[in-house]
């Protein structure tokens, strides 16, 4: 049975990250742990859930149901996305998610003793974790962005932000994880199928980290939707694997038999060309049997004086 919950699969990630009143102090220390550093970033203290279902702007439009929408005590949203399979548009998608937290905030209507809206906007952070590459993305384990100035690479307005975590470009041991960005990646990406939370020995983040993705603590409707969750992945997987080893073996064998049928195409124009060269040099030794001038052979053939010599002496 688990005993960890798996961050890799859609429920497990939600029971990890998204639960209110259990999961805010792993959600925080995760956060701050991809963004210490970034130009502007303030070191988040507490967060709140917010509801993460935003329905159509317009009749028959695209509703979004976020992962997590949570929101920090200095205004700052955060989307935290999990995603399980790459997806040919994923940057598009992304792009459109935090576009919807942008645009969410603008002016809907006012009452009398409201002031009008300004564009004043709470700034909106896109967290994407994929367990795959992200095609248009160089292959490293974490792509922070936001909109520059082309010209000196400085910040413009810093009220977007994107964040991609890619676990396909993380290929370090537990013993070569330098710092906290590494040993959160390292756990996400591992200990669903290690059954166990690394590092937690020496640092209160990962030890609250076990605590929350113990399997024991979720109530016995959660147990029951996850585990039938993981099942699903698993059986996904396993099924995705199947088919590529199938791919394989299919491709070798069309590939022995396209290599034999173009072995035998091959030595047949060969073996063709060959006979040909046999053909021709017997006509021309008979030609010179014959007592047909060596010069007038030559051009017949297009070849040279010496050549016709050379036919003339050598075997067929």
């Amino acid at each position: 049975m688990e005993k960890i919950i798996d961050p890799l699969s859609d429920l497990g990630f939600k029971l990890l990250f998204g639960r209110e009143k259990i999961s805010e102090p792993v959600l925080k220390d995760l956060l701050n742990a991809l963004l210490c550093g970034s130009e502007g970033f303030e070191e988040i203290t507490s967060v709140k859930y917010l509801n993460n279902e935003r329905s159509a702007e317009w009749k028959d439009g695209k509703s979004i149901r976020y992962d997590i929408l949570c929101q920090t005590e200095s205004k700052h949203r955060f989307i935290v996305e999990m995603q399980k399979a790459s997806q040919p548009k994923f940057i598009d998608r992304a792009t459109f998610y935090v576009a919807r937290g942008i645009a969410e905030q603008g002016y809907r209507g006012k009452k009398d003793s409201e002031r009008e809206w300004d564009y004043e906007l709470e700034p909106v952070i896109g967290v994407f974790i994929c367990n795959s590459y992200v095609r248009g993305l160089e292959k490293k384990p974490i792509v922070r962005a936001s909109t520059l100035d082309e010209d000196s690479f400085k910040p413009i307005g810093m009220k977007t932000r994107y964040v991609f975590v890619q676990l396909a470009a993380f290929k370090k041991t537990e013993d070569e994880c330098e710092n906290l960005d590494d040993q959160w990646i390292y756990n996400i990406k591992n200990m669903g199928i290690r059954q166990e939370v690394a590092f937690r020995q020496n640092s209160e983040v990962f030890k609250r980290l076990a605590e929350v993705a113990n399997v024991a603590t979720l109530t016995p409707e959660q147990r029951y939707h996850y585990e039938a969750d993981v099942k699903i992945v698993r059986d996904t997987l396993n099924q995705i694997r199947g088919a590529y080893q199938d791919g394989e073996e299919n491709g070798e064998k069309r590939g022995l038999e396209k290599g034999r049928a173009e072995g035998l195409a091959e030595g047949r124009a060969e073996g063709l060309a060959e006979g040909e060269q046999i053909e021709r040099r017997k006509s021309i030794r008979m030609m010179l049997s014959f007592g047909i001038p060596p010069e007038q052979i030559a051009k017949e053939y297009g070849i040279s004086v010496t050549e016709v010599a050379h036919i003339a002496e050598s075997d067929l």
